[in-house]
């Protein structure tokens, strides 16, 4: 889907989280990207909403691509 004219995207951060188990220790951690929806602007992304959808599958396959090619990923 493309963009409306002069509009940019909304931006995106990470959430990181540690699981504990009743007795204090960590179980396991957690993340997951959010979308920063505070940038968005009345009658023109305001009623719109995009879903970023990401597994650890695509991640992996994308870690996987950049490596074979000797590519940087920021």
């Amino acid at each position: 889907m493309d963009l409306p004219f002069e509009s940019k995207p909304l931006g995106h951060k990470w959430i990181f989280k540690r699981k504990m188990k009743d007795d204090g220790s960590i179980d396991k951690y957690k993340t997951r990207p959010v979308v920063k929806g505070f940038r968005q602007q009345e009658g023109v992304n305001y009623f719109d909403t995009y879903l970023y959808v990401s597994t650890i599958t695509s991640i992996q396959t994308l870690i996987a691509i950049v490596t074979i090619n000797k590519l940087e990923m920021h």
